[in-house]
């Protein structure tokens, strides 16, 4: 079977490039458009960085602030009301991966029948919806070329994704400049969020010979450029790094997929509320080590990309030196252990009982059983 390589979005990358939205957004031809972003980034000016290019382009905006951490279906339908009854021509989104997440949900709903669930899982969007930009503003998600969304099911408190055709974003504006001041702790949980894209894209069932390049130098930029940009949030080379890294991991994991530590973590959020990079900081080192007792060769392969080992080594000492480094970094970074987060002891089955059935976990190298999570989740506790 020949390997599948799809890219959804039009990139425009470089330090300052948010100051050219207008132009882009002309040559797009629109309009009106609707502003997706959270309160925060209101209230942080970076909104101001948005709407102003695109007042100085003549562009009419409608602004939809009411998105929220791990985004659930009633958010949606609230924005796509709005951008329905404004009668916009296309979407700007402006934020981390729920702001931008969101956007490609109220999209599908402008050129689709609802309700957002609906389109769970692969390939079941059947119309393009409106052209979309997306900004990021964290070097995490890389939602702004992917095409996945991740939401919430409120009423069935789980996570959930929409992948596949007519899902990704149009175009994406990522300007380095927009994450310099970003709080460390931000920094960190979406950074390691990015970190755990190269490593489950590397070692998926699904990876490929276009996907492997990828997630290798991904890694290798986010391992020594994320402690810099967390200890110096101002260190603009790194910042620039870090979202490099997230354009180059977009293209891997959008085609080869993740695994365990992402269907862990989407049980972490749904039940618990725990940001998505935070949820998959806590679990990625004993995944790792999980995985890496049948498949070690392909952990060395990674730590050698990261620095960690050495060719001389086995691969078995060579894997358990790359999740002791792993481990190091999260701890480095800033995030603890689960008993951290109000979880206790005591969620823990729940929460191993829902991720032996997250989707993401079919393309994990080893298929773990619903006892295999709960002692990852002890280790992790």
């Amino acid at each position: 079977m020949s390997a599948i390589y799809h890219v959804p979005s039009k990139v425009y990358f470089g330090r300052n490039s948010v100051a050219e939205l207008g132009e882009i957004v002309t040559e797009i031809g629109l309009k009106k458009v609707l502003v997706v972003c959270d309160k925060g980034i209101v209230s942080c000016g970076i909104a101001d960085k948005v709407l102003a290019p695109l007042a100085q382009a003549n562009i009419e905006t409608v602004v939809f602030d009411a998105v929220i951490p791990n985004p659930t279906n009633g958010v949606v339908q609230a924005g796509y009301e709005m951008a329905a009854k404004a009668g916009v021509d296309g979407i700007v989104a402006v934020g981390g991966g729920s702001p931008i997440d969101t956007a490609k949900a109220i999209n599908i709903l402008l050129n689709n029948e609802g309700p957002i669930q609906r389109y769970e899982g692969p390939n079941q969007v059947k119309k393009q919806g409106l052209p979309l930009v997306a900004i990021p503003t964290t070097a995490g998600t890389s939602s702004e070329i992917t095409n996945v969304i991740a939401l919430i099911n409120e009423e069935e408190v789980r996570k959930y994704v929409i992948v596949g055709n007519h899902v990704g974003a149009s175009h994406a504006v990522i300007d380095p400049m927009l994450t310099t001041g970003l709080p460390a702790g931000i920094t960190a949980a979406t950074g390691i969020d990015a970190l755990t894209h190269a490593i489950e894209s590397y070692v998926s069932v699904n990876a490929s010979d276009l996907t492997r390049y990828s997630s290798l130098e991904a890694a290798r930029i986010f391992f020594h450029s994320l402690p810099l940009a967390v200890e110096n949030g101002a260190d603009v080379d790194a910042r620039e790094e870090m979202m490099r890294g997230c354009v180059i991991v977009g293209f891997a994991f959008n085609n080869a997929d993740l695994g365990l530590v992402h269907g862990i973590a989407h049980t972490l959020s749904a039940r618990h509320g725990l940001p998505h990079g935070v949820a998959n900081a806590l679990v990625l080192p004993y995944v790792m080590e999980y995985n890496a007792q049948q498949f070690p060769e392909k952990y060395k392969e990674l730590g050698m990309a990261m620095g960690c080992c050495s060719s001389y080594e086995t691969a078995e000492a060579g894997a358990r030196k790359t999740c002791q480094a792993v481990l190091d970094l999260v701890r480095r970074v800033g995030i603890k252990t689960i008993r951290d987060y109000n979880i206790t002891e005591a969620d823990l089955p729940a929460l191993a009982a829902d991720a032996v059935h997250e989707g993401a976990v079919m393309f994990n190298p080893r298929k773990p059983s619903q006892e295999d999570i709960m002692d990852i989740l002890k280790k992790a506790f």
